[in-house]
């Protein structure tokens, strides 16, 4: 943990792993709904946990991208396939943030909305560090 990069990387990690491990709750039927797909279901139905599934590979993803990006795992070096794939997590996660911002849900407003922004703005720190 030497430069802002790596702190960076750091915390843009353990946003995403807290994320994917909730998606994998939500997908497996715990009750945690209030917080995610605008709140309305405290136990998501089925079609919504499979969508919970996917949100939960796509933070896999997104962990793997962040610490390539920041050099700590994975593509050596700063690889093009990387830093575009980086660019696409800083719109998913930007309009994520604007999503949440709209929700009727106070726990998306509240938690999911500055999440996603941050990650979103690490995203673009990490892109942007080449």
């Amino acid at each position: 943990m030497n430069s802002p990069s790596d702190w960076v990387t750091l915390v843009a990690s353990i946003g995403i792993v807290c994320l994917a491990v909730f998606q994998m709750l939500l997908a497996a039927g715990r009750p945690y709904g209030a917080a995610a797909f605008g709140g309305m279901n405290t136990v998501l139905p089925s079609r919504m946990r499979v969508a919970s599934a996917i949100s939960s590979a796509l933070f896999c993803s997104a962990l793997y991208v962040v610490l390539a990006e920041g050099g700590l795992f994975g593509a050596a070096g700063k690889s093009t396939f990387v830093n575009v794939a980086t660019w696409i997590f800083v719109a998913i996660f930007g309009l994520s943030g604007i999503a949440n911002i709209a929700s009727r849900s106070r726990w998306e407003r509240r938690l999911m909305a500055p999440l996603a922004l941050l990650l979103a703005a690490c995203c673009a720190v990490l892109a942007l560090a080449k």
